[in-house]
């Protein structure tokens, strides 16, 4: 059995360093993503660390979708890998917030942990069981872009990271604030109204997210604590947490997409056919008379060439 990470031979905007990137990289966000859990557990006095790689990092962990790894069982084994060392980051996270008696916390990272163990089963079955292809194109270029706007982000982020009077609230908005402008670019291959609104919901559910997280901060500074923004902020980037691994999983299934390439073809086979008749009609040639030249001079027989030339004028692409 070989590991080879391209599934075919790499085209444009996926050369070898993309590749291996698109594998380690997930890989590196779920080991930061334990970093801040036991930094946590290990009961640190400064605490408002707690997030800042993993913030960093976990728009990777949505991106294993499209791990390049053409051996099926590699590929279920790097699913596998991905999953423990979640769920060794979210264990971290439930011990510490068990000693510290956060009943809510507790609550929340039980569904994370069920929501990240539901993904891995859905990508092991549609991409290591039935084969399917991603439907959402990921190149060096949505790589680079991540890189940039997470830069601009965090320009505004890390101060509040490190600043002892505000705690943060989500890890993943950042996140979902990249991975809706990359899904949108793909909205015109939307078949259907499951996908196209589930997107919409997506996007709904992260700006109340985002809106929540900064009424807290704004509120925490000013020493105006309010627990109920803080639960919405939560439930909210929990509920975006379910909604972006279904719109990941929804490419996987065929009739939620159109099949790419076909609008293409379906309009140079319209502008062809109206090139023939054009031409047929100044030179005085219609497609019968070509039929029977090609029969006489014995050039292709008559059984495959009534697939090929009709009698109405097309020619038949699929011959």
């Amino acid at each position: 059995m070989r590991f080879r990470l391209t599934l075919k031979k790499p085209h444009e905007g996926q050369d070898n360093f993309f590749l291996w990137a698109m594998v380690i990289l997930p890989i590196f966000a779920d080991a930061a993503y334990i970093n801040d859990a036991y930094y946590l557990l290990s009961g640190s006095t400064n605490r408002h660390y707690e997030g800042l790689f993993s913030t960093i990092l976990i728009v990777f962990t949505y991106m294993r979708y499209c791990a390049p790894i053409e051996s099926r069982r590699m590929l279920g084994a790097y699913y596998v890998l991905l999953c423990v060392l979640y769920e060794v980051g979210t264990i971290g996270y439930l011990i510490s917030y068990i000693q510290h008696n956060e009943t809510y916390d507790i609550i929340l990272y039980f569904g994370w942990a069920i929501l990240e163990i539901v993904m891995t089963g859905c990508l092991i079955y549609y991409r290591v069981v039935k084969g399917c292809q991603p439907n959402f194109p990921l190149e060096s270029k949505h790589l680079f872009a991540f890189i940039t706007r997470l830069e601009i982000i965090l320009a505004i982020y890390i101060p509040f990271f490190f600043n002892i009077q505000s705690i943060t609230l989500t890890k993943h908005s950042i996140a979902f604030f990249l991975l809706f402008e990359f899904f949108a670019e793909s909205y015109h291959r939307f078949e259907g109204f499951w996908i196209k609104a589930t997107l919409y919901l997506f996007v709904c559910t992260v700006t109340v997210c985002v809106a929540c997280e900064w009424l807290y901060l704004s509120n925490n500074q000013s020493n105006n604590h309010n627990e109920a923004e803080e639960v919405v902020a939560s439930v909210f980037e929990f509920v975006s947490g379910c909604l972006c691994d279904m719109i990941i999983i929804f490419q996987f299934i065929p009739y939620h997409f159109k099949p790419e390439g076909i609008s293409d073809i379906a309009r140079t086979a319209f502008i062809f056919q109206q090139e023939v008749n054009a031409n047929s009609q100044e030179n005085g040639i219609n497609l019968q008379t070509i039929r029977t030249n090609l029969q006489t001079m014995g050039i292709i027989p008559d059984s495959k060439l009534k697939h090929m030339i009709s009698e109405n004028s097309v020619i038949d692409l699929f011959f």
